[in-house]
Formats: structure tokens, sequence, C-alpha cells
């Protein structure tokens, strides 16, 4: 794969496929939020954008739970080369001053990192999941309220505004 990635940090280049699974994933939220506000939910979907939804879907949930914890697992085992004769804390050293009765390893921060890539995604998914469910929603009327439609059986924008056929004296 080529890494178009310039030499601007020392770090970029060798996290190049990192860089570009999250700028994906960036560009793939930003397309699903615009969607997401608009298209309404009560216009019904074609088997077609069913389809592209489901591939979209798939596609963003490859990139989140696979290529990027994975991309930043190789990215720190082979450029940062935490492993595990590298450590944090030694067992019996004293850091501010507390006394750790363990080891605390590079991979074992590793591993840390890409569970908190999986928390942060999966909260993400949960608040899209959500979000997706309540599209809409805000911009309903209240139940009791009735709903002005115009001549062409639309419902009116403005609050005070009558239909065409009320105005003309009712022989439209």
């Amino acid at each position: 794969m080529p890494n178009l990635i310039p030499d601007l940090l020392p770090w970029m280049r060798p996290a190049g496929r990192l860089i570009w699974a999250v700028v994906l994933l960036v560009i793939g939220l930003v397309i699903l939020a615009v969607l997401m506000h608009k298209r309404s939910p009560d216009k019904k979907a074609t088997w077609a954008e069913c389809m592209a939804g489901a591939v979209g879907v798939f596609a963003l949930m490859t990139l989140a739970y696979a290529v990027i914890p994975h991309e930043w697992i190789t990215f720190s085992d082979k450029y940062l080369r935490w492993d595990s004769t590298k450590f944090l804390v030694r067992s019996g050293q004293s850091v501010l001053g507390l006394s750790f009765p363990f080891d605390i390893n590079m991979r074992a921060i590793s591993d840390i990192v890409a569970v908190g890539i999986y928390v942060v995604l999966f909260g993400l998914n949960l608040y899209l999941f959500v979000a997706w469910q309540k599209r809409g929603a805000a911009t309903a009327t209240p139940a009791g309220a009735p709903v002005k439609k115009s001549r062409f059986g639309r419902p009116l924008r403005r609050k005070g505004a009558q239909p065409a056929a009320a105005t003309a004296g009712g022989d439209a």
C-alpha cells in the first residue's frame, strides 16, 4: 500500500495507514451525519438505499473495530517498539509517592490504548444508533396541535399562515 503521507513529523510516515484509516472513518461519520439530518424518517427507503446504507455501515464498523485498533497495535509494536521489555513502572518503584507492587510494561499500555479505542468507538456507535432512531423527532408537532396544510396537502411553515383556499373565500 503506497504511503502518501509527507514527512512533516518523524512519526507520520510510519503511522500512515493508521492516519488514513482515521481520516476515512471521520469522512464516513461526516457523511452519516449529513444523511441523518437530511432525510425525513417518514419517507420510505428504497431497496438500493438500504443496500448502500448497509454497505456503508459495514465499512465504518470494519474501520472502527478492525482496521484502526490493528493499525494502532502495529504502529506501537513496530515503530514505537512498545514491547514487554520496556517498562513504564517496575515492581517496587515509587512514583509520585505511590509504590507499585507490579510491573507495567509498554505492551500493556499499548493494549490499554487499543481497548480505549474500542470503548470510545463503541460509545460513538451507541450514540449514533440512538440519534438515527430519534432523527426527525424534534421537528414533529405536538400531539394536540392542529397542523395547517396548504392546498397541495403539505404542512405550512409559518405559524399564522392560512391555507390559500380559506383566504380566497372558499370558492377554490
